[in-house]
């Protein structure tokens, strides 16, 4: 069975290696970075930059844009609604709506956005453990007084996490079920609304089970949000040092581009 996205993938790059608190606040630093871009330049330094990133990690670049497919019906919606309703210079005059070249650019910019945003968040989740993960939320919220807010850093820290690791196992699920789904013969081509049905109601039934059961085992082992020691204590090593400063380097031509 392929691996589905947004997995753990076993290695020793020098990604696997680097500090989860690094490569979360690269993950943030680029997220910025997306956002915040307007020119298809530059868009084009952060694309370059990701496919260096994942050269790096010895993943390989399927795997990661296999993450997009699932949303593609969804970025195909923004960027058809940025198409036809943006005003501007019209590429092909119709009676009621017609696309024009600023909601073409515009489309295509927030497609990328999209698309780059989810093929990061894959790469760190391909490059780091689920654990490592969550230690290294809990150490970067750890400063905030969030225990004033009736909340603690663990307990945010695990519901992020969970909600990573979640992901793999819908997409997995929702796979499974697809697949049962055609070999009782159900026909997805002509008849699309009963398809959907028959796949999203028992997809949502077993994610609502799998989440009772994550529950009780957690509840089973007396978790309770605080406290909580870790078998390998985070350490930020030189080469995490190293990986900042080349961020802040990239980050700083981006900015100035």
């Amino acid at each position: 069975m392929p691996e589905t996205a947004f997995n753990y993938i076993y290695g020793d790059s020098l990604l696997h290696r680097l500090d989860p608190r690094t490569k979360l606040a690269a993950v943030m630093c680029l997220s910025i970075l997306v956002f915040r871009e307007e020119s298809f330049a530059g868009m084009g330094l952060l694309i370059a930059f990701f496919l260096l990133l994942t050269w790096i990690s010895g993943v390989h670049l399927s795997f990661l844009l296999r993450s997009v497919r699932p949303l593609l019906v969804f970025i195909f919606v923004i960027f058809c609604f940025q198409l036809f309703a943006t005003k501007g210079t019209p590429i092909v005059p119709l009676p009621v709506l017609s696309p024009t070249f600023e909601g073409l650019r515009l489309g295509a910019l927030l497609s990328l956005r999209f698309g780059l945003l989810l093929l990061y968040a894959a790469l760190l989740t391909a490059s780091t453990l689920p654990s490592q993960i969550t230690n290294g939320i809990e150490h970067l919220l750890r400063p905030l007084p969030l225990r004033r807010l009736g909340v603690t850093s663990f307990d945010l820290a695990t519901m992020m996490s969970l909600s990573i690791r979640f992901l793999p196992s819908f997409l997995e699920n929702a796979a499974t079920i697809r697949a049962a789904q055609l070999a009782r013969g159900l026909d997805l081509k002509h008849d699309l609304r009963r398809g959907i049905t028959a796949i999203a109601v028992p997809l949502i039934r077993r994610s609502i089970l799998s989440a009772e059961e994550v529950t009780e085992a957690m509840e089973s082992r007396c978790y309770q949000g605080q406290c909580r020691t870790s078998l390998h204590e985070l350490r930020m090593q030189k080469l995490d040092w190293i990986a900042l400063l080349g961020l802040g380097v990239f980050s700083l031509f981006i900015f100035l581009l």
